[in-house]
């Protein structure tokens, strides 16, 4: 293998013990000749310390870093920072590699001189085994090289496409030139960071080969119900990313003004947390998210980035709602 590996393969392991066998026998079957594994465990409680040891001297080139539990973005940032490939991924251990993936993608990327490459992969229902593609085929198709901003377009415009990291591999370089790092202690980070990472990249390629397998684990998949705390973090989280990608929005001007989708998912993430807050049954902790839905001005937000007619309607409806609510 030579000095600097192809492919860094950035892993946060959170008590995955249950899942880390399965997760290094697909490292194993993407028969790889230039890697590196870096596995951080990010405090684990479980046997995820003496599996991941026990799989250290079977693979080769496997680093192993252990810290605090701080949260998956911490860990992939722990992670980025120490890789030394030529390109970047950040698989979660949970879910299923098919073989061919990263080969297809590291050849890609080599021969397109990309940025990042990309492909499309299966919804899992862990229960009854069904399957499904995440982008569906007549949606998203195979590209050529692309102007990572024209990918997104492409992508958003399907109203089927997915923000997530698993499915891309990235340039290190690139990475690193802009100083990209997942945003700790945010849930659902990949949202912005695919959305920037995107609208800055100047070459993405896309091939609609179903590579990965996105695990529902239904058994864990809320049969318990949401609790108004529960529901007041996760509305908390999504402020931040309407935020966020409203900052990025105006960073990448210059190509975001021609991407009606750009607004709408901030749009659409917004009846997201009005949605939420409709679920809450406690009128003093509801009225107080409402104020400071209002205060922080995520309401202008949302209405600003709004320029369906149709959307701006269904948000008219709601923020009379939301008005008579903190009367109550």
């Amino acid at each position: 293998m030579s000095q600097t590996p192809l492919l860094s393969i950035v892993v946060a392991v959170y008590n995955g013990e249950q899942f880390l066998s399965q997760f290094f026998e697909c490292i194993e079957q993407q028969a790889l000749e230039s890697y590196e594994l870096i596995l951080v465990n990010d405090g684990s409680t479980d046997a995820s310390q003496s599996i991941m040891e026990a799989w250290q001297s079977r693979l080769q080139n496997v680093k192993i870093i252990q810290q605090a539990n701080q949260g998956v973005s911490v860990a992939r940032n722990s992670g980025l920072d120490l890789a030394t490939g030529k390109y970047l991924t950040f698989p979660d251990i949970d879910d299923k590699l098919y073989p061919e993936m990263y080969r297809t993608l590291l050849e890609m990327a080599e021969k397109g001189a990309l940025d990042v490459a990309t492909c499309n992969g299966r919804y899992v229902y862990e229960k009854n085994r069904e399957s499904h593609p995440i982008f569906p085929l007549n949606r998203l198709t195979s590209t050529g090289v692309l102007p990572g901003h024209v990918w997104l377009k492409q992508a958003l415009d399907s109203r089927k496409f997915l923000h997530v990291t698993w499915l891309n591999i990235y340039r290190r370089e690139f990475i690193n030139q802009h100083g990209f790092r997942f945003e700790p202690g945010l849930r659902h980070q990949d949202i912005p960071w695919t959305t920037e990472v995107l609208l800055a990249a100047q070459r993405v390629q896309y091939t609609d080969k179903q590579f990965y397998g996105y695990y529902i684990h239904s058994a864990s998949v809320s049969h318990k119900p949401d609790t108004d705390d529960t529901l007041i973090r996760s509305a908390h989280h999504y402020m931040k990313i309407l935020e966020m990608l409203d900052a990025i929005n105006e960073r990448y001007r210059d190509k975001t003004q021609h991407i009606a989708a750009c607004r709408w998912q901030i749009a659409k993430e917004g009846l997201g947390i009005i949605h939420t807050i409709d679920c809450m049954k406690d009128d003093a902790k509801k009225k107080g998210l409402i104020k400071e839905f209002f205060d922080r001005g995520i309401w202008g937000l949302i209405w600003k980035n709004a320029h369906d007619l149709r959307l701006r309607w269904r948000l008219g409806r709601r923020y009379f709602r939301l008005k008579k609510a903190l009367k109550a």
